[in-house]
């Protein structure tokens, strides 16, 4: 191999390893913040937040807080079994080229965003309405949710399990 070659594979190199590292950072990170906010709404299994898919659950599970339902625009209501295991939808519509992953784009803004709304609402002792924004928005993009939840500073409410 010449020089420019390997020069090209040691920066590609460099760039990969710097992309781990910073992806193990934003897991460390979320779980952390995750947990943190499940531990301070009550929530019986915290340590969901570490494991991938169980942070979903998790998350699904508290915002749930022991209602048989959740309902979507005021209209469209979703069997609390069905709600919990939105993700693995989701992962499911991965695999259904094009329409299936905006389909699932579309759902994971819609459940993780409706999850950080009732979280949120629990935790700030505000109404849904007043977190809607913020909420939807940390479900596009999850890094609102990690800066909040490592952020605030929330007194323990309790959870109610089914």
């Amino acid at each position: 191999m010449n020089s420019s070659v390997l020069a090209i594979l040691a920066v590609a190199g460099f760039f990969a390893i710097l992309t781990l590292l910073a992806v193990a950072v934003f897991y460390v990170l979320s779980s952390v913040s995750h947990m943190k906010a499940l531990k301070a709404l009550g929530y019986d299994k915290p340590w969901l937040a570490w494991v991938p898919g169980g942070n979903l659950y998790a998350v699904a599970d508290a915002a749930l807080n022991g209602d048989e339902s959740i309902m979507f625009f005021g209209s469209f209501v979703v069997p609390a079994a069905v709600f919990r295991f939105w993700w693995a939808i989701a992962l499911v519509l991965m695999f259904v080229p094009i329409i299936g992953n905006l389909c699932c784009f579309a759902l994971f803004i819609i459940c993780l965003g409706t999850c950080y709304t009732r979280l949120y609402a629990r935790l700030e002792y505000k109404s849904e309405q007043d977190t809607m924004v913020i909420g939807f928005l940390s479900g596009l993009f999850p890094i609102i949710a990690v800066c909040k939840f490592l952020v605030g500073n929330y007194q323990c409410v309790n959870y109610s399990a089914e």
